[in-house]
């Protein structure tokens, strides 16, 4: 639900009157954000996409600092065997 930006407009005032509803893909390219209007009938699907990439965004950082965690415990084991 998107103010038109005009002044007068009811919607400028009152969330409830705001025109809509508009659906956007918005995302970061080369540092820019982009955004893409959608058909609503495209909606649904972009969005369990969406669910989709921030649960595996979240996988892959959890790998990542159990990665790190390992490799810190293997370089310790690693240097006690060197004494």
């Amino acid at each position: 639900m998107m103010k038109c930006g005009k002044t007068h407009c009811a919607c400028a005032s009152d969330p409830d009157k705001r025109h809509g509803p508009y659906y956007e893909l918005t995302y970061k390219a080369n540092g820019k954000t982009v955004n893409v209007k959608l058909a609503p009938e495209a909606a649904p699907l972009y969005k369990a996409a969406s669910l989709q990439y921030r649960k595996l965004k979240t996988l892959l950082n959890r790998l990542e600092k159990l990665s790190q965690t390992i490799l810190r415990h293997q370089a310790k084991l690693a240097q006690s065997h060197r004494r």
